[in-house]
């Protein structure tokens, strides 16, 4: 399993020292931010620091369908060349997804990625509906269009979490993936908290419910024995769990609303402007960001808190720069996975729900010290992972 870049606005160095410090192996360009233009300079680059790193790009087609609504936030994707609104009346037809699936691999031909992302709709409540059936349309072109590329392809899954609610329909949309005449080579995976709400973070997303998550792991089990390679977008402290689950790539990035994927990041919030967010610290034992100001105080209290891996350093010495906190971050999920996942499935689960288990420990234990802020919240979070694991298991009858 490897840990990659989610890009976003102001990456400054976070990508390329990443991947020289070896802390991510690629990276996910999103067309949003960077024109194509931009986009074939940034993929270069990148490449110049890491030749064999996996190098993806986002087409994003699925925020079409926010074209034209108030105070949406497109960025650069109105200038990509396939970025157009569509009916969906119309992208019920075989000829119209064609077409944008043509547009999409014109637009990104010499792109020096080590595969295409190919684009598709959001599939917003369920996947018993019309944008279901576009979707598996835009899946079943995929490959043909772009076999010409002479690259693998993955097709988007852009999926609200309601859609993995309802298992009998699930299930149904599962087999009909799995039955594809033409398949992709893989699938790039996204679960989104709702339309509108612009999600601070994974704790508070709606994405946090045991059965999202426990579907999500079930979406990567049953791609990867069928053969798929998955890559998971948005994934922040849940990359080892879908990874026990499977998938062979996650990736997140360094602001709230690249750790949790939401169509609300395509609309500009009602009040703009106010601060940056609080630079964090990514603990392995607490499976979660803290405050620089709590890793020092909680870490006096139960020092296991504190990773002890390369980038703790730059966190004694003072605060960190953006950079380090997006470089520590990916450095503990890379450490984090590979402590917790074997390839063998009844053993990462277990080993992940005792994970689970040693983090409620040390937040009892911060509690036993007088350490109350934002317990309530923690514990609700550890009990969704916790039941994550009991609802992928039923799901997928292991």
């Amino acid at each position: 399993m490897t840990v990659l870049a989610q890009h976003g606005h102001q990456p400054t160095d976070k990508i390329t020292r990443g991947l020289k410090e070896n802390v991510i192996s690629g990276v996910i360009f999103s067309a949003r931010c960077a024109s194509p233009e931009k986009a074939r300079t940034l993929i270069s680059e990148a490449r110049l620091v890491g030749a064999d790193a996996e190098i993806l790009l986002d087409p994003e087609f699925y925020a079409t369908r926010l074209i034209g609504t108030p105070n949406c936030q497109l960025g650069n994707l109105e200038g990509w060349p396939y970025f157009r609104a569509q009916r969906r009346r119309d992208l019920v037809k075989t000829e119209a997804v064609e077409r944008v699936l043509k547009s999409a691999r014109e637009a990104v031909s010499g792109f020096d990625v080590s595969a295409h992302i190919a684009p598709n709709v959001y599939i917003p409540q369920s996947f018993d509906s019309m944008e279901a059936g576009i979707a598996l349309n835009f899946i079943e072109q995929t490959k043909p269009i772009f076999a010409g590329s002479r690259k693998l392809v993955y097709a988007t899954l852009a999926v609200d979490r309601r859609a993995l609610l309802s298992p009998e329909d699930f299930r149904s949309f599962l087999n009909d993936l799995t039955g594809l005449e033409n398949p992709p080579d893989g699938f790039y995976v996204l679960i989104g908290g709702g339309p509108l709400a612009e999600r601070s973070d994974l704790a508070q997303s709606e994405v946090m419910d045991a059965n999202v998550i426990g579907g999500w792991m079930l979406l990567n089990f049953i791609l990867s024995l069928n053969g798929f390679r998955v890559v998971n977008g948005f994934t922040d402290v849940l990359t080892p769990f879908l990874a026990a689950a499977g998938g062979q790539a996650c990736s997140t990035g360094w602001w709230s609303n690249l750790r949790v994927f939401s169509m609300g990041r395509y609309v500009k919030p009602e009040s703009g402007g106010g601060q940056l967010p609080t630079i964090r610290y990514l603990s392995k034992l607490l499976l979660n960001h803290i405050k620089i100001t709590e890793r020092y105080d909680y870490g006096v209290l139960v020092p296991g808190i504190v990773n002890r891996l390369s980038y703790d350093g730059v966190y004694d010495n003072g605060s960190p720069g953006r950079t380090e906190e997006a470089l520590q971050m990916w450095e503990a999920l890379t450490s984090l996975t590979q402590e917790a996942v074997s390839g063998n499935v009844e053993n990462d689960l277990a080993a992940l729900r005792e994970r689970v288990t040693q983090a409620g420990v040390a937040y009892t234990q911060l509690r036993s010290y007088g350490v109350t802020a934002g317990y309530e919240i923690t514990t609700e979070y550890l009990d969704q992972l916790d039941g994550a694991i009991d609802a992928f298991k039923r799901l997928a009858e292991l």
